[in-house]
């Protein structure tokens, strides 16, 4: 019997020593399969390109990190072994390999997607808004929605120009994030080139903004007379000897005004040109009565339609905003109003041209500006925020706005003619024509653009130039008075820090 019991257990032992003898063979084997110890392991998301920079763990031990074929590679481990990675911007994941993979382990993830919608105060869409989450990006389209993959859970920034900046905290989860944007409300005074350059006068305009309640510098970069008045080194500008005699300096104004707390607007007097047009007439509103660049009284236009004429503009602008400037006014960005037959233009002036002209060059700009961190404003007749077409000069109200960040309608009450608004002489009435014009442009305003009208502060005593403020901030928006002169009534304005 027990020789009997000794034979069955040498059959039982030699049983399981061949079991383990075939199991070592099969492990064996798959590492001489999987080459020598190594198995790929390929990281792809969910649209099959490769994940490069992920980090791969095996039961916590790290393999290292994606190349860029997305690839890492696995040293052999029994079948059981879960793998884990990080990398940001991804839902996180883990895989158990079940069985002897016959190639490369395929490590499929997926992104995180942070969706929303951008709107101002008044619910309107913002376009063009900036959304930042680590370190990827993207942009809200017109009706102010976007898509953001690999977002990182945290603070996403929301930036566009010329709106305030604003962080919002995302959980990582899903949903649809609904974010409020408020523009700046922007206080200023139209102040001259050659005040600029008189250091005390340029100190009587800082003196201003800190004991009342403007908060920006509105400063002439190149003027109606076609002066490039801070120290340029625009080739252009240097080459046609448009640089003022006695230049101020540029850097010197934006630090004086970051000191103060101040944002700093650039005007840019654009198409209308009395030195360019005549000293590169190439460049010029030709008129064929005359064989000579166009002239209406004392302007001179550049074509808007030809190329050279809207680099000059651009080239002062991409200057300035790496100077420190905050925003680009461009003014005259126009057709001159009241051409005839014997005027020629490059490329036409139908209206559909117009319109397109003005609207693309306003366009390159925004494209050209905003990586630089500037926002993009256009000068606008009051007219515009009424009319239904473009005037005769490209200026559609709804087509200007799409493109900019601040439209700014120039709305002196001396301006409008005869029975516009219901008003005899509408000068009279500043306060409520600033209000009706301003009510008409919301209406037609399709986009979150900001809206800071200019208005009037020539010929109105304090209260009448207070008057079109009042109506100005009925609507939330900020403001700036002209003058040519750069003479402010300083007794329409608020004291600082007053409500």
């Amino acid at each position: 019997m027990v020789g009997i019991l000794s034979a069955v257990s040498r059959r039982r032992q030699l049983r399981l020593l061949l079991l383990v003898t075939l199991l070592w063979a099969g492990l064996a084997g798959w590492r001489v399969a999987a080459g020598s110890a190594d198995v790929p392991v390929l990281v792809v998301d969910e649209d099959g390109d490769p994940v490069v920079g992920a980090e791969v763990f095996a039961d916590g031990d790290s393999l290292g990190v994606t190349d860029e074929t997305g690839a890492v590679l696995l040293e052999w481990r029994p079948p059981g072994t879960r793998l884990s990675l990080e990398v940001p911007g991804y839902l996180p994941r883990t895989m158990p390999i079940r069985v002897r993979p016959e190639g490369p382990v395929r490590f499929r993830v997926q992104a995180r997607m942070l969706r929303g919608e951008v709107r101002d105060p008044e619910g309107r869409p913002v376009g063009a808004v900036r959304i930042t989450s680590g370190g990827v990006s993207t942009t809200t389209d017109d009706d102010g929605r976007f898509v953001l993959r690999r977002a990182e859970p945290g603070p996403v920034d929301v930036w566009r120009p010329a709106w305030e900046n604003t962080a919002v905290e995302w959980d990582g989860g899903p949903g649809f994030q609904q974010i409020r944007l408020v523009p700046l409300v922007v206080k200023a005074v139209h102040i001259g080139g050659d005040m600029l350059a008189d250091p005390a006068r340029r100190a009587q305009y800082l003196r201003m903004a800190e004991t009342t309640e403007l908060n920006a510098l509105m400063i002439d970069l190149k003027d109606d007379d076609g002066l490039v008045w801070y120290d340029s080194q625009v080739a252009t500008a240097v080459e046609l000897g448009t640089v003022a005699r006695e230049p101020y300096r540029l850097d010197q104004v934006v630090r004086e005004a970051d000191a103060a707390g101040l944002y700093v607007v650039g005007r840019i007097v654009t198409f209308q040109d009395p030195i360019a047009a005549r000293r590169a007439p190439e460049m010029a509103v030709w008129d064929t009565a005359r064989g000579a660049p166009y002239r209406k009284g004392g302007q001179w236009f550049l074509d808007p339609t030809d190329p050279a004429a809207q680099d000059y503009a651009l080239q002062i602008a991409r200057e300035a905003c790496t100077r420190g400037v905050d925003e680009i006014q461009f003014d005259y960005v126009r057709y001159p109003d009241g051409f005839g037959p014997s005027t020629v233009f490059d490329q036409g002036s139908d209206p559909q041209t117009r319109v397109r002209t003005i609207v693309g060059f306003l366009q390159r700009a925004r494209d050209q500006l905003h990586p630089l961190g500037c926002a993009v404003a256009a000068d606008v007749f009051g007219f515009t925020t009424t009319a239904r077409d473009d005037g005769g000069i490209g200026q559609l109200w709804p087509e200007v706005a799409k493109v900019v960040d601040v439209i700014s309608p120039m709305l002196y009450p001396s301006h409008y003619g005869r029975g516009w608004f219901g008003f005899d002489n509408p000068n009279d009435y500043p306060g409520e024509v600033v209000y009706q014009a301003l009510v008409d442009g919301v209406e037609r305003l399709g986009s979150g653009t900001v809206v800071r009208p200019w208005l009037q502060d020539f010929g109105y005593d304090p209260s009448q130039v207070r008057e079109q403020i009042d109506s100005a901030e009925e609507f939330g928006f900020g403001w700036m008075l002209w003058n040519a002169l750069s003479k402010v009534t300083v007794e329409a304005l608020r004291p600082a820090g007053s409500e």
